[in-house]
């Protein structure tokens, strides 16, 4: 039985590895015209906006009183990441704010 996990691991691990690699190797070779890169460039973040949009809509942290800890937190994290234009202040920003408001709130 242990085998056959350790294979199911090592299966799935070179499909997901094959499945990112050969988009690149195959794109790297073709010059795509400019305004098609700059229409690439969005995708990143408006996954990420996706993300963060469906866990606090989805499944937000609420108080007794039923404020939202997790929209509170998201908007002190945006208020930084707007400031300081770093993800790494934003996200230790966001993290200290939910931390924080979880203690202080619930």
């Amino acid at each position: 039985m242990e085998r056959n996990i350790l294979l199911a691991i090592v299966f799935s691990a070179g499909v997901t590895a094959l499945m990112r690699v050969v988009p690149v190797l195959l794109l790297s070779r073709f010059r795509m015209p400019p305004a098609l890169q700059q229409w690439l460039s969005f995708i990143p973040a408006a996954i990420m906006s996706a993300i963060i949009a469906a866990e606090l809509v989805g499944k937000p942290a609420l108080t007794g009183s039923g404020i939202s800890i997790s929209l509170l937190a998201a908007t002190v994290a945006t208020l930084i990441g707007a400031l300081s234009r770093s993800l790494f202040a934003t996200v230790i920003a966001g993290m200290a704010a939910f931390m924080g408001l979880s203690y202080l709130l619930a």
